[in-house]
């Protein structure tokens, strides 16, 4: 299967969609493309310092590279039991983080090493469903758990998720929600002494305060808006404006972190079919582009899910 998707993917790679809404965003390309009738629909993305591009294939539990050449291999893979393989980040050396919602006992966060070897570094209940991961400057790993509306921390070396805050901002609607159970915590960045985390049925971002001891202080919301149900996956810019992919509307959203402003970046004429996560490039990948997985998840087998790129004209917050 792979060595034909990676003719897809360079034949793709060369075509443009139509560009996106915002005099600040260029062309938005599609760099792989998927196939939705063998359950290949893409939800967690990141991006490493030599500009490998990695994406979690949810039902299927395939963690795929894409390298700088547009080349694309399993990189590790997982067996997501009756959930997905979500969302992911990497660390300095490399090595990627990855969420794992299986709803049994291999529910849990794992790390997958350049190589390809994969450890579990900490397990979670199979009550739970660990969506998104962000990294602090001291090694902290944050991760978003959607049923309960809360924040685990798996401190450097500690093997343990631990609860580290909940609250009912973060709580998610069941009487509107898609799947048997509410998704509320969803996508999660850091941004100085703080962590900023989307709400994806009660449309919201909220900034959680981190305090000198590393407790969570009192939670504020950024902004609270319709155009941001189905907030999934969140990046930061250097300047701090908050990138937002909303699968409910199929849009690509920048929050301006100064006033909560938030300004349509694309759409769905831009391609993009039930955004999931985002991540900025790095390294080769270019510090400028923000590369989006097309989740796809409702659209059946005539939907788009694959992996687009888009030129927002400014880089992204440095990963810890």
């Amino acid at each position: 299967m792979r060595p034909a998707l990676v003719l897809t993917t360079l034949a793709l790679s060369l075509v443009a969609l139509p560009s996106a809404l915002a005099d600040g965003v260029g062309d938005i390309s599609m760099i792989l493309d998927l196939d939705p009738t063998v359950g290949e629909n893409p939800e967690g993305v990141a991006v490493d310092k030599k500009g490998n591009v990695f994406v979690s294939v949810a039902p299927t539990g395939e963690l795929l590279k894409i390298d700088p050449k547009g080349d694309v291999s399993t990189h590790a893979t997982f067996n997501p039991g009756f959930g997905f393989l979500l969302g992911m980040t990497v660390d300095a050396p490399g090595n990627v983080f990855v969420a794992l919602g299986s709803f049994d006992a291999n529910t849990g966060v794992y790390k997958v090493t350049p190589g390809g070897d994969v450890s579990k570094v900490a397990a979670m209940g199979a009550d739970t469903f660990p969506n998104d991961l962000a990294f602090d400057k001291k090694g902290n790993l944050y991760v978003t758990e959607s049923i309960a509306g809360a924040v685990y921390r798996i401190a450097p070396g500690s093997g343990e998720a631990e609860l580290w805050f909940q609250d009912e901002l973060l709580f998610g609607d069941p009487e509107i929600s898609p799947v048997p159970f509410p998704i509320g915590a969803n996508g999660i960045a850091v941004d100085k002494h703080s962590i900023i985390v989307a709400n994806s049925q009660v449309p919201r971002l909220v900034r959680i305060p981190i305090d000198k001891d590393g407790d969570p202080g009192d939670p504020e919301v950024i902004v609270e808006d319709p155009l941001l149900m189905g907030a999934d996956g969140i990046a930061l810019d250097v300047h701090r404006d908050i990138y937002v992919a909303c699968n409910a509307g199929n849009l690509l959203l920048k929050v301006h972190h100064c006033d909560g402003e938030i300004e349509v970046l694309a759409d769905e004429s831009d391609g993009l079919d039930f955004p999931a996560t985002i991540a900025f490039g790095q390294g080769p990948a270019g510090k400028k582009n923000l590369y989006i997985t097309n989740f796809a998840l409702f659209s059946g087998p005539t939907g788009n899910p694959g992996i687009l790129k888009a030129s927002v004209g400014v880089a992204g917050l440095a990963v810890p």
